[in-house]
């Protein structure tokens, strides 16, 4: 018999579906490996020489790999979002300090707080001079004139290290908040003096805009069509003869606010330190307009749901006023808000 050739055929489709399933493979393989993180290097230090209620503590982060921290301290305040941070605790107590680092890798550690320690004679706890609040990037100066005291140690609130050893330092403060001065004189840490200072936003300058005189606001055209003017009351003409009454002038009560003021508002109302009376008071009609930096127009009233219970930093505010009476007619706000880790233009 003739040997018969046998040929063996592949179909190519099956080749090509075989090696789309095995490289798929490869990649999901690929993909979940680069997904495992590396935690075994993360970790914290806690620095301070001692851990009172009146102590400000400092957290450092030790994993230089980290891009993203989120500190929380136990005892219910808001966290943190730097490498580095200091916190001050308010009541005594265990808390457990966590930082989650980079979104994966998560470390808690415990802390006991304990009562402040009394101190021994009050004549030699040391005085602070100083204002109660001022502006990031201000010059501010601090004094001490206790007689007692031979050396001096400042720390102003931003880290947990002595910033000054003058007996009148200056300091500039470099981001907002409530920050505690601390001044130690004589080595003596249990006659330690203490300030609480609030520390509001850099005050941006007004933006300087070239408008020819025949120019028109847009926010200015909105109003005339929208928001009438404040009435104005009318005069009250006594009794007696009509020549009397020709001199009466109506009496119309001002109500004037400056942009630090209204500005300081906004902040205390977006933090709950005051309510929307306190505000609504300035204003021209119950339902004026407000608008953002863009131009994007908002009422009164959902302009304050907007920044309720938000963390807010307000770089200008433009009013535009009843010229009879000083009410707000209108304001615009160039601000930003706090949403997550990230501040984004209002």
């Amino acid at each position: 018999m003739g040997k018969k050739s046998i040929k063996a055929h592949f179909d190519r489709k099956v080749l090509l579906t075989f090696l789309s399933v095995f490289l798929v493979g490869v990649a999901l393989l690929s993909f979940k490996l680069n997904r495992i993180v590396d935690c075994s290097a993360v970790g914290f230090e806690i620095i301070s020489s001692s851990y009172t209620t009146e102590d400000l503590i400092e957290f450092k982060s030790l994993d230089a790999s980290g891009f993203e921290w989120e500190w929380d301290f136990g005892d219910k305040t808001e966290g943190d979002f730097r490498a580095n941070v200091v916190h001050q605790f308010e009541k005594p107590g265990t808390y457990n300090i966590t930082l989650e680092m980079n979104h994966n890798c998560v470390l808690t550690k415990e802390i006991t707080i304990v009562p402040k320690e009394k101190i021994l004679n009050p004549e030699l706890v040391p005085d602070i001079d100083a204002p109660r609040s001022v502006r990031v990037g201000e010059l501010v100066e601090f004094m001490s004139g206790s007689e007692f005291a031979k050396s001096w140690e400042w720390s102003f609130g931003e880290t947990a290290s002595v910033d000054a050893t003058d007996q009148n330092p200056k300091y500039i403060f470099k981001t907002p908040g409530k920050k505690t001065v601390l001044l130690l004189v004589n080595d003596d840490s249990k006659h330690a003096a203490r300030h609480q200072i609030t520390v509001l936003p850099a005050k941006q300058e007004e933006r300087k805009r070239t408008v020819s005189r025949t120019a028109t606001d847009h926010i200015e055209t909105v109003l005339k069509d929208q928001v009438p003017d404040a009435p104005v009351e009318s005069p009250v003409i006594p009794d007696g003869p009509p020549e009397e009454a020709k001199n009466v002038e109506p009496e119309v009560v001002r109500i004037e606010i400056a942009k630090p003021k209204l500005t300081s508002l906004l902040m205390d109302y977006a933090e709950r330190r005051t309510n929307d009376a306190a505000i609504r008071k300035y204003l021209c009609t119950s339902n004026v307009p407000v608008f953002n930096s863009t131009g994007k127009r908002f009422d009164i009233g959902s302009f304050l749901r907007e920044i309720r219970d938000k963390k807010i930093e307000i770089q200008d505010v433009r009013m535009y006023k009843d010229k009879t009476k000083g009410c707000l007619k209108s304001f615009t706000v160039d601000m930003k808000v706090k949403k997550g880790l990230f501040w984004k233009a209002f």
